[in-house]
C-alpha cells in the first residue's frame, strides 16, 4: 500500500468529483477550484493514487486560520485517514508566519467531526446559534410597542469606532471573548482582527447616550447577509436597536433584494429574546481551536519578552549586590591591613 498527502490543485477536480462521500449535496463541487488558490488550501490523501479524504483551510487577517472541507471516501473510512489528514493540514497551518491561531468551526449535530477535533488536540472554546432572518418586524414591536423607538446614530469617525473596539472586546475585563468575523467564522479576540482594510468596512452606529453600540457589514456566503455584532446581552432593552438596523436592511435590499440578517446568538442572548422572535435556531455551530506557541522570531510573545524582561533585571539586581559584598569585602581587607599595621608598630 502507497500512502501520500500533498496539496491538491483545480486538475484534481476529477479525483475529487470520483470520491463515494454518501453527501446529497456537497458545496465543494461548486468551489473547488476556488478552494485551491489565493487563501485557502485544500490537501488530498492518496491510498494508492485514489483520493480518499480531503481537508484544507483559510486564512483570515493573516494571523488566523479556519480549517475545514473535510471530505472522506465511505469506502476508506475507519482507519483514521481523516484524523491523519487534518492533523497534518493543522500543523501545515500553524507552521505559516504569524500565525496566532488554529480553530475548526462544525455544527453540534457533527458527532464524528468533534471526535476528530478532539483527536488532534483542539479545545472547544464556543458554541454559537446563527441567526437569520428575513424579517424583524416582531422584534420591533416586541421592543419598541409602547414608544416611537429611538434611532441610533452612525459613527463616522474612525477614532471613535477603535475606542469602542478597545472599551470592549480589547478589554481584558470584558466578558466577550470571541468575535464573529465572519458568517461561520469566529475567532478568539486579537487585535491582528481589527486592522484597517477590514476595520474601516464596518458600519458603527451607536445609541443615544452613547453606551451602547453595534456593528453592520454585508458579505456574501450563498445568499446576501448584512452581519450583526453587538457586545452585550441586552439588545432587546435597547431602544431603537432592532429599528435602525431593519432601516439599513431596506437601504441594502435596494441594490441586493434578497439580503437576510445574520447575527451570532449565544444561548445567554437567547433566553432575553422573546417567544415570537423571528429566527430559526436550529443550527449551533461550536467552535474549536489551539493558539500557536511555536516560537516565531518575527514576532516574539508577550510573554517572552516579559520572561526576558524579568530575567535581566534579575541580573541587573545581582551585579549590583556582588558590586556591594566586593566593595565591602576590600573595605574589610584595607581596615584589616590597617590594623595589622598598627599592631606591627606597636611590636617594633
Amino acid at each position: 500500500m502507497r500512502k501520500e498527502i500533498r496539496l491538491l490543485t483545480k486538475e484534481d477536480f476529477n479525483l475529487y468529483k470520483s470520491m463515494q462521500t454518501g453527501l446529497k449535496e456537497d458545496y465543494m463541487l461548486n468551489l473547488f477550484p476556488g478552494l485551491t488558490d489565493s487563501g485557502s488550501r485544500l490537501f488530498g490523501l492518496f491510498i494508492n493514487d485514489q483520493l480518499v479524504s480531503t481537508a484544507g483551510y483559510t486564512v483570515f487577517a493573516n494571523h488566523h486560520v479556519m480549517l475545514g472541507r473535510l471530505r472522506s471516501d465511505h469506502r476508506f473510512r475507519g482507519q483514521n485517514y481523516g484524523t491523519e489528514l487534518l492533523k497534518y493540514v493543522m500543523d501545515q497551518a500553524l507552521a505559516l508566519p504569524n500565525i496566532e491561531f488554529v480553530g475548526a468551526n462544525t455544527q453540534s449535530s457533527n458527532h464524528p467531526a468533534q471526535k476528530v477535533l478532539k483527536k488532534i488536540n483542539m479545545a472547544h472554546l464556543a458554541t454559537l446559534y446563527e441567526g437569520q432572518t428575513q424579517d424583524l418586524s416582531a422584534l420591533i414591536l416586541s421592543q419598541d410597542s409602547s414608544h416611537e423607538p429611538l434611532t441610533w446614530t452612525q459613527v463616522e469617525d474612525s477614532g471613535r469606532k477603535r475606542e469602542w473596539i478597545k472599551r470592549t472586546y480589547l478589554n481584558e475585563d470584558f466578558s466577550e471573548s470571541i468575535f464573529p468575523f465572519e458568517a461561520y467564522y469566529p475567532f478568539p479576540v486579537s487585535e491582528s482582527l481589527f486592522k484597517d482594510e477590514v476595520f474601516d468596512s464596518w458600519k458603527f452606529y451607536e445609541n443615544e447616550d452613547q453606551t451602547r453600540y453595534f456593528i453592520l457589514w454585508e458579505e456574501d456566503k450563498g445568499n446576501h447577509y448584512l452581519h450583526v455584532t453587538y457586545p452585550w446581552s441586552d439588545f432587546m432593552k435597547q431602544s431603537g436597536f432592532w429599528k435602525t438596523i431593519d432601516s439599513q436592511l431596506s437601504i441594502t435590499r435596494k441594490k441586493e433584494p434578497n439580503t437576510l440578517i445574520w447575527i451570532d446568538l449565544s444561548e445567554e442572548k437567547i433566553k432575553t429574546l422573546p417567544e415570537t422572535h423571528p429566527f430559526n435556531l436550529s443550527y449551533s455551530w461550536m467552535l474549536y481551536g489551539i493558539f500557536n506557541t511555536s516560537d516565531n522570531p518575527e514576532e516574539a510573545p508577550d510573554s517572552l519578552t516579559t520572561d526576558l524582561s524579568q530575567a535581566y533585571k534579575s541580573l541587573e539586581f545581582l551585579e549590583k549586590e556582588l558590586k556591594e559584598l566586593e566593595d565591602d569585602l576590600n573595605n574589610k581587607i584595607v581596615k584589616t591591613e590597617n590594623l595589622k599595621q598598627s599592631l606591627d608598630e606597636l611590636n617594633q
